[in-house]
């Protein structure tokens, strides 16, 4: 049995669940790769969007993935199995959008859109406060240090 094949069967994944992962060795930024279910060939199946798009993982992309990533949580999709339907429909929705943006567009908004329907990143959202927060401690500080 193959490590993704593991990891599924261990963490009982269910579609629209998704795997979090983080860079090996003090990762700061999470990964998010969304399980979709098995494929014709019983292979788990999972999609993100990354530098190269919106799009499926094979598997040896995966193998891939996970020599400098490793799954650090899950995070499991919270509703009826209509709604996990709808969120199915949603992910493969974005499939072979290539517009991936960190700000913008990355794999937290692309998890968040399939799970809730709101593609959001609450990463960026930090950044944008810490960025607000250093511009005004600058501020202060020059305020201060004209006086």
């Amino acid at each position: 049995m193959n490590y993704i094949e593991l990891v599924v069967r261990q963490n009982k994944l269910n579609p629209a669940d998704v795997i979090v992962l983080k860079k090996k060795f003090f990762g700061m930024v999470d990964h998010f790769a969304i399980f979709l279910g098995r494929n014709t060939k019983n292979e788990p199946l999972f999609a993100a969007n990354y530098t190269k798009g919106t799009r499926l993982i094979d598997q040896n992309e995966l193998n891939e993935f996970l020599q400098t990533l490793e799954p650090n949580r899950i995070e499991r999709f919270v509703g009826t199995m209509l709604q996990r339907n709808q969120a199915i429909k949603r992910a493969l929705s974005k499939l072979g959008e290539n517009d991936y943006n960190y700000l913008s567009n990355n794999c937290e908004h692309y998890k968040n859109f399939v799970q809730t329907g709101v593609p959001r990143s609450e990463q960026v959202e930090n950044l944008e406060k810490g960025v607000v927060l250093g511009g005004v401690v600058l501020l202060f500080a020059a305020i201060l240090g004209s006086k």
